[in-house]
């Protein structure tokens, strides 16, 4: 748009320049053979054929001195191209010299240049914004990942300090349990008295039980497994504006990681989908093939914006690369998520 305007500037000097030089001479032809060169240098990114093409003007230049009116006009696409050294076709205004043709000319080498460094700079900032964009992008992607290590983390630290607990539990009350069993069983060997016996049995069903309860409760302490189907779930019931179907067939057992990663991605699916999409209905289907697990998610939104998502789908195939598996999605009738995790 700059380059347009000042070139317009110019021809409109030209053409003043021209009839005032020569107000009784038809100049039509003259102007729009310099303005066709100059559109042509404009359009061509071929340096010879440029060259050509100036060659061609300073040939018509000396057939026809009129055509020095409209040096100018080429001389803002010849210092593009040949910076400095234009100023040695200079001499060309002499053969139809104006003051105003030669300050015109000046002029456009003036601002050919200045034009020739805002694009530059120009260039330079847009170079600086993509990379501010990138840097942005990825500073949000480490952000988010950030926030899934350390969900992840705090879960591992709850997990240990109940391991823990349930450590301490077995090796001092359940052994001072089990002991207290032993003696009770003792005592009910040496008693000669049918009261006391009854006493002790009774003593001993208690320790028994208590011993039981203690057992289910290390059981569960020391339970390092994340139940999946649980936490998917309690993440449906938290979006009650959609109509949220779970079909899980996971039947053996996988680790706390994968877990973890599934659950990531189920919770990103449908968040976004909350957020993003105008979808009253969403299936979930977490389904165990003999040799992968899959996963797909599919709503019935229609507005979905595509760029919401994007450090979301990107989180989503490196989950996928990380197990060897594949990832797609499509926005077709709604937005649908297929990921397939190979097992081993």
């Amino acid at each position: 748009m700059r380059s347009f305007a000042e070139k317009s500037f110019i021809m409109l000097l030209c053409l003043y320049n021209s009839y005032r030089i020569n107000p009784h001479t038809n100049l039509v032809v003259y102007f729009l053979i310099s303005l066709i060169i100059s559109l042509v240098l404009d359009l061509l990114d071929d340096k010879k054929i440029r060259n050509i093409i100036y060659l061609l003007f300073v040939i018509l230049c000396f057939s026809h001195n009129l055509f020095v009116f409209y040096l100018p006009l080429i001389l803002y696409n010849m210092c593009l191209d040949f910076k400095v050294y234009t100023l040695f076709t200079l001499p060309l205004i002499l053969m139809n010299f104006s003051t105003i043709n030669l300050l015109s000319s000046i002029g456009a080498v003036y601002l050919s240049i200045m034009t020739k460094k805002y694009n530059i700079i120009l260039d330079e900032n847009k170079t600086v914004r993509d990379e501010l964009k990138e840097d942005t992008f990825y500073l949000e992607k480490y952000n988010k990942q950030l926030l899934i290590d350390k969900e992840k983390n705090v879960h591992i630290a709850i997990l240990t300090e109940r391991n823990r607990i349930a450590r301490e539990l077995h090796d001092s009350i359940g052994h001072a349990i089990s002991s207290s069993i032993l003696q009770v069983e003792a005592l009910k060997v040496i008693s000669t008295e049918d009261p006391v016996i009854k006493n002790l049995n009774t003593l001993q069903n208690t320790l028994k039980s208590g011993m039981d309860d203690i057992r289910k409760s290390i059981h569960n302490l020391y339970n390092e497994s994340l139940d999946l189907e649980e936490q998917i779930e309690k993440l449906c019931s938290e979006i009650p504006t959609v109509d949220v179907e779970l079909v899980y067939k996971f039947d053996e057992e996988i680790d706390y990681d994968l877990k973890f990663d599934i659950l990531s991605v189920v919770k990103e699916a449908l968040t976004n989908c909350a957020k993003h999409s105008n979808a009253t209905k969403i299936k979930v289907s977490l389904l165990s093939q003999p040799k992968f697990y899959s996963i797909l998610i599919e709503d019935n939104g229609s507005n979905f914006d595509k760029k919401s998502k994007g450090i979301g789908l990107l989180s989503m195939n490196e989950i996928a690369e990380k197990y060897n598996g594949y990832f797609n999605c499509k926005f077709e009738d709604g937005f649908k998520i297929h990921m397939t995790l190979m097992k081993g």
